[in-house]
Parts: structure tokens; C-alpha cells; sequence
């Protein structure tokens, strides 16, 4: 039996992120609704998903192939602290399937943006609209996680996330 492991972040506003801090479990309400990522109160723009599985199955072999080694979050610090395995930014008492949700702050967003641009994770893939620079229907995939974090840096917004 396989098991889906998809990992939810959200961007949210400096006001939100206070509200977390006070109450952590308005993290869930902010990435889902019924199970599956929130575009309620949020843009499609504001949310990024993609199979966790996936994504580090990518991490492991490249890791592999550029330093002979599968631990990843050893050799991409931000790609780990943009996913939450770290650990570093974890909620405590407060998890989805997979373990606990982690928050960064604007400036934790900024840092991990460009962390991210180092490390070279998506900046040359991503899909953009060539009249407003939107991104179209919301960021998903590896290839959009750099880009994700480099707009929430952008905006000033912070980060929620975890793997459900």
C-alpha cells in the first residue's frame, strides 16, 4: 500500500501569523478545508502542495549524485528548512498526519528565499503569466518551491506548512 505524504504551506499575512502564535491550531483551518488545501480565505497563489514522497525521493538523488550521501537535509539546509524537516520551526503540540507544522516568519522567508536561489531549487522553471507576472493556479511541484518562497519574501508574508 502506498501512502501519499503531501506537503501544505500557505503564505499569510503578518496579522495571521500573531493569530498562529496565539493559537497554533488555526494552522489547520488556514491549509485545509475538508482535507484538501484551503483557497478559502487564502489566493491559489498563497498555497503550494506537492508529494512529499516525491519531492524527497528528488532531494535523496541529488544529494546522492552531488555529494554521495541520501541524507538531503544535510546537504540542503534550505531546501529542509523550507519543508519543515528540519525542525527548527516546528509548533509545538500542534500536527497534521505526518508530524508537526512549522511557521517562519517574513524574515526566516527572505533568508530561506534566497537559501533556496543557492542551492538552485526551481528558480528556472517556474510558469509565469507574461501579462501580470502572476503565477497560474498556485505553485506545484519542486520546480515552483523556490519561486513559492521567493514571492512570500517578496509580499513580506510569512509561512505555515507541514506534511499531511
Amino acid at each position: 500500500m502506498i501512502v501519499s505524504m503531501w506537503l501544505n504551506l500557505a503564505k499569510i499575512d503578518v496579522e495571521a501569523l500573531e493569530s498562529v502564535r496565539t493559537d497554533p491550531a488555526l494552522i489547520g483551518a488556514i491549509l485545509f478545508d475538508g482535507g484538501r488545501p484551503s483557497a478559502g480565505s487564502l489566493r491559489e497563489n498563497d498555497v503550494f502542495g506537492d508529494d512529499y514522497r516525491t519531492l524527497a525521493a528528488v532531494a535523496e538523488g541529488r544529494a546522492e549524485a552531488e555529494h554521495q550521501t541520501t541524507r538531503w537535509g544535510r546537504c540542503y539546509p534550505w531546501l529542509a528548512a523550507a519543508t519543515g524537516e528540519d525542525g527548527e520551526n516546528d509548533v509545538e503540540g500542534c500536527e497534521f498526519g505526518y508530524g508537526p507544522v512549522f511557521v517562519l516568519d517574513p524574515g526566516q522567508v527572505a533568508v530561506v528565499a534566497k537559501g533556496l536561489m543557492g542551492e538552485g531549487w526551481g528558480f528556472g522553471v517556474a510558469r509565469r503569466d507574461a501579462a501580470d507576472g502572476v503565477h497560474e493556479g498556485g505553485y506545484e511541484g519542486f520546480e515552483d518551491l523556490g519561486p513559492f518562497y521567493a514571492a512570500a519574501a517578496r509580499e513580506g508574508r510569512a509561512v505555515v506548512g507541514g506534511v499531511s
